[in-house]
C-alpha cells in the first residue's frame, strides 16, 4: 500500500521549493504570534538607499499575509507550480533554481518601483508566485490545466489567471509584475539565444551550487532524509511517462485550479 500524508509530501518536494515554503511558514507563524515584526520584511527602497538595507530585497516574498483561506491557496500554488518548474530539465545543476529564484526576486523587487514609486511594492511574494506560473507556463506549453469549468493550455494559463482576477475586482498590477519579471527571464535564457544572442542566464554562479551542496551536506551530517542525489531534477520526461499507462494526474491547487500534465 502506498504511504501517503504530509510528511511524504513534505519529504518528496524539490529543495529549494521546500525551503520557500518552509521559510514562508515560519515567518507567518513567528509574525502571527507576535514573535517578530513584519516591518522588517516590507520592501522600502528609500531604505534600501538611505541605510543600507539590502535584506529587504529578499525577505519581503517570504511574507504573503496572516494565516488565511488565501495563504492556503497561495501555498498550494506554490508548492505545485513550483515543484514543477524546479523539477524540469533546464534546471541542470544543484544551484540553478536557486538561481532562479534570485534573479526573480532582485527582478520584481526592481520592477515594482516603477508601478509604486518611489518605495516600490511592500511584499511580492504574489508576483513571485505569477513569474513562477508564467515561466511554467513557457517551459511546459501544452500541459492542460483546468480552471472551474474551462480547460487551457500551459501557455495560455498566466493570461486566463490574469483575466479571472479581473473578473473578481482584484488588482492586476501584481500580476502584471510577476508577467513582466518572468517573461524577461524567458527572454534572456531562451528567446535571446535562439535568436543568436549571448544566453547569459545559462551558467549558474558556482556560489549557487556551493550553497545547495552545503546544505546536502549538513542534511547529511545530522541524518535528515533527502534525496539530494539527484539534486530534485528528475527529467520531465519521466514524470510524462509515468502518466502514458493510464489517465493524466489532475491535483487540486486551490483558487478553482487543477494542473495535469500531458
Amino acid at each position: 500500500m502506498e504511504i501517503s500524508g504530509p510528511e511524504v509530501w513534505y519529504n518528496n518536494l524539490p529543495h529549494v521549493t521546500k525551503y520557500m515554503i518552509t521559510l514562508i511558514f515560519l515567518v507567518t507563524l513567528l509574525i502571527s504570534c507576535n514573535l517578530l515584526n513584519v516591518i522588517y520584511f516590507i520592501l522600502d527602497w528609500n531604505l534600501i538607499y538611505n541605510n543600507y538595507h539590502i535584506w529587504r530585497i529578499f525577505l519581503n516574498f517570504l511574507f504573503i499575509g496572516k494565516f488565511s483561506l488565501s495563504w492556503v491557496f497561495f501555498m498550494s500554488l506554490l508548492s505545485q507550480f513550483s515543484s514543477s518548474l524546479e523539477k524540469n530539465t533546464i534546471f541542470t545543476s544543484p544551484g540553478s533554481y536557486l538561481y532562479f529564484i534570485t534573479i526573480q526576486c532582485i527582478f520584481l523587487s526592481c520592477i515594482s518601483i516603477l508601478f509604486y514609486w518611489p518605495r516600490g511594492y511592500p511584499f511580492l511574494g504574489n508576483s513571485l508566485l505569477f513569474a513562477i506560473i508564467y515561466y511554467w507556463s513557457r517551459r511546459e506549453a501544452w500541459s492542460q490545466v483546468s480552471i472551474y469549468f474551462f480547460t487551457v493550455k500551459g501557455y495560455q494559463l498566466p493570461f486566463a489567471l490574469i483575466f479571472l482576477h479581473l473578473i473578481m475586482g482584484q488588482s492586476l498590477w501584481v500580476d502584471i509584475m510577476g508577467l513582466l519579471s518572468g517573461h524577461i527571464y524567458y527572454f534572456f535564457r531562451e528567446i535571446l539565444p535562439r535568436e543568436g544572442g549571448p544566453n547569459i542566464l545559462e551558467k549558474t554562479p558556482q556560489f549557487f551550487d556551493k550553497i545547495m551542496l552545503k546544505i546536502q551536506e549538513f542534511r547529511f551530517m545530522n541524518g535528515i532524509r533527502s534525496n539530494f542525489s539527484n539534486y530534485g531534477y528528475n527529467s520531465i520526461n519521466n514524470q510524462r511517462n509515468i502518466n502514458t499507462t493510464g489517465t493524466n494526474r489532475r491535483v487540486f491547487i486551490g483558487r478553482g485550479v487543477r494542473l495535469s500534465e500531458s
